[in-house]
Parts: C-alpha cells; sequence; structure tokens
C-alpha cells in the first residue's frame, strides 16, 4: 500500500503525479501548468504600495490565469487542512474582533509582529508541508511553483494567507503550549502576536522564551512594535483599543468621535475625508464596525438616523 496516497485518500485530498495528472484535475492544459513552473515571472506583474509607517510593502500580483490556478488549490487542497487553533486571521468565522476577544479577560497584554512575514516563508518551506500531508516530492514540488514567487510567499496570491497560517502552525503550537503552562492567552492574527495575563511580571519574563521559539522557527521579530501594555493606559490590539473603564476593545472613544465628525462633514457640509469620501466608503466603515465593536455600531446607527431626518427636514423646508 502507497502510504502516501492513503493519507491523501483520508484527508479527502486530490491525489496526483505529475503536471498531465494535475491539469486533469483542474480541467486545463498541461502545457499551462508547465509554463507556470518553468517560467513563473511571465504571470506575475509587479508593484509597490506605500505603507501607514511610510514604508512600501512589495506586490507580486499573479494574473487572472494563475489566480484561478491558486484559488482550485485553496479550495481542494489548503483550506482542507486545518489550522491551529491560535490563528485568527484568514479564516472563516474569526476576524480581528474574535482574536481580540479571547484577551478580554485579562489586564496585561504584550504584543509584537513578524516581519516581513511572507517573504521569510520560503519555497522550500511550503514543499516540506506539501510532503507532510502525503504528496510525492515532485507534486510537492510542482504545487509550491504554482504557490509562491522568486522564493517565498507572494504578497497577492490568493493561496498566500492561508499557507502562512499553515506554515506558522509549529510556532502557534509552540508558544500556545507555553502560553498555557503559565496560565497566559495566546493568539496570532496574521503576523500580529498577541500574549495576555493577569499577571505583568510573568508576562515581562516571558519574553525571551517566545522571542526564542519565534527565532528557532525561522521567523524574525519585529522588536520596534514590541509593547506591554497594561492598566492606566491606552491598550491597542489588531487595531481595536481598550481602556479601564471598557469591558472589551473597541474602535475607540476618539475614532468615535472623528467618524461622527466625518460622518456629519459628509451629510451636511458636502465635505469628504480623504478615505471616507462616498457613500460605499461610509457605510463600509459602518459595516466593519458592525463586525468589531456591536455597541458602538448600534450608538452611530442611532446618529446616523438622526443626521438623516434632520437632513430630510432640511431639504423639505
Amino acid at each position: 500500500m502507497d502510504t502516501r496516497r492513503e493519507l491523501l485518500r483520508i484527508l479527502g485530498l486530490p491525489i496526483f503525479e505529475n503536471e498531465e495528472e494535475l491539469a486533469s484535475l483542474m480541467h486545463i492544459s498541461p502545457s499551462i501548468i508547465k509554463v507556470i513552473v518553468l517560467h513563473p515571472q511571465r504571470f506575475y506583474k509587479k508593484y509597490r504600495i506605500r505603507k501607514s509607517s511610510g514604508k512600501w510593502r512589495s506586490i507580486k500580483q499573479p494574473s487572472r490565469g494563475l489566480k484561478g490556478i491558486q484559488a482550485w488549490i485553496l479550495r481542494s487542497i489548503i483550506e482542507k487542512i486545518e489550522p491551529s487553533i491560535y490563528a485568527t486571521g484568514y479564516i472563516k468565522m474569526k476576524n480581528i474582533y474574535y482574536n481580540v476577544l479571547q484577551h478580554c479577560n485579562n489586564r496585561y497584554f504584550m504584543s509584537l509582529d513578524l516581519e516581513d512575514f511572507f517573504p521569510s516563508i520560503s519555497t522550500r518551506r511550503v514543499i516540506k508541508k506539501f510532503e507532510i500531508i502525503g504528496y510525492s516530492s515532485k507534486a510537492s514540488y510542482i504545487l509550491s511553483r504554482l504557490c509562491t514567487f522568486e522564493g517565498n510567499l507572494p504578497q497577492g496570491a490568493v493561496t498566500s494567507p492561508c499557507l502562512s497560517n499553515w506554515i506558522a502552525s509549529q510556532l502557534d503550537r509552540r508558544i500556545g503550549g507555553y502560553a498555557a503552562r503559565t496560565n497566559m492567552i495566546y493568539t496570532r492574527y496574521s503576523d500580529d502576536i498577541t500574549l495576555s495575563s493577569n499577571n505583568r511580571i510573568l508576562l515581562r519574563k516571558s519574553l525571551s522564551r517566545i522571542l526564542k521559539i519565534i527565532k528557532t522557527e525561522h521567523f524574525t521579530p519585529n522588536l520596534k512594535k514590541l509593547r506591554v501594555m497594561g492598566p492606566g493606559n491606552r491598550c491597542a490590539i489588531t487595531g481595536l483599543v481598550k481602556n479601564d473603564t471598557e469591558a472589551c476593545f473597541g474602535i475607540g472613544t476618539k475614532k468615535k468621535r472623528v467618524m461622527r465628525a466625518v460622518i456629519h462633514n459628509y451629510v451636511f457640509k458636502s465635505q469628504t475625508d480623504v478615505k471616507y469620501n462616498t457613500d460605499d466608503s461610509i457605510y463600509g466603515w459602518i459595516e466593519y464596525l458592525r463586525v468589531v465593536d456591536q455597541s458602538s455600531y448600534d450608538q452611530m446607527n442611532l446618529y446616523i438616523n438622526k443626521i438623516i431626518e434632520k437632513s430630510v427636514l432640511a431639504a423639505s423646508s
């Protein structure tokens, strides 16, 4: 019995050994896969976008055809492998609110991120992961060439987010296991790592161990973004904030005040914010609020209804 094929069958994954068999499963020409494997540079467009920090992020955008192939791999293979219980990004039914919700019962928080998260995940690491679940060396190489570019995960490929969770699963298990043994909570939202505890000293002492695990798992901690937060100051995790008067994380009073002004100016004065300058952008932000901060969403909806009523009355008078 071929143990590799049996493992793939158990996992419910498609079985193939070469480009021809994979192409048959995808219902496309084998020559398309062969050309992508040999000359991936023909199927990517590269450009840069500026990050909020002022630095640049390199985007490697696959062509429409390659994106379709990656979407098939994502649905048929990658999404069928369960991510770690500590991962909260790029997973259905989980989001940044789910990420911070795990920490609401603690008072002290430590956060840092992983530097160049996608680029730090090499093609070789992706090959090994495909081999672990049962694919042959050749099949794993083909899959990795379809999902990576220039030696690593491309920022822009539809497979990269879930693959990054997959690659980081061992990191999650090691930090998560250590956190559980020391009564801490650990989550990871993409490259953002958060630990929390009710023991500030314990949380601080854990840092050296956490950094060692990160480095031995071949990731690089971004110490410039290391923060330890607690009572008496503003605690911010993945864009959501909490202070002493709030039971859990939300958008924060400052952001709420700013958005009230933005919406008021948009409705009454025809003044538009650089980012929120259309109906769709305003409603998009409101929908984001519904997901991450239900209480503020309810308050903002009442406010919006009031200014709409005023606007209607002003127009009819």
